[in-house]
């Protein structure tokens, strides 16, 4: 059932990732369960976490239904479920630490409660 790939350049990439879905907020493969509304998104972030190759495929099957194919669980888990539900798009993480508070931008005097 696994299959190899054919990666840029011709290389062969490593054999598909097989998860099982269950239910509608269930995903497991290699002993790592997701869970959530995009359980694959979830599944690819912790397979990751894991240590797993973040250019490796992933085939998730309902029993033995192919109901979707990931490219790489690295592109995966950089997605989320778009705010209308429809589609997915790339999950913003901050770059830079946050900025220090340093008080009010403008002196507050002169104002009463």
């Amino acid at each position: 059932m696994f299959r190899s790939y054919a990666a840029a350049g011709g290389r062969t990439q490593a054999a598909a990732i097989h998860a099982a879905l269950s239910g509608d907020n269930t995903a497991i493969a290699l002993g790592v369960t997701g869970k959530g509304s995009a359980p694959i998104l979830d599944l690819c972030r912790r397979l990751i976490a894991a240590g797993h190759d973040p250019t490796a495929p992933l085939e998730a099957y309902r029993g033995a239904t192919l109901a979707l194919r990931v490219r790489s669980i690295g592109e995966a888990a950089r997605l989320r479920v778009r705010g209308d539900g429809h589609g997915f798009e790339a999950e913003c993480r901050p770059t830079a630490p946050p900025m220090r508070e340093s008080g009010p931008a403008w002196p507050l005097t002169g104002l009463s409660p």
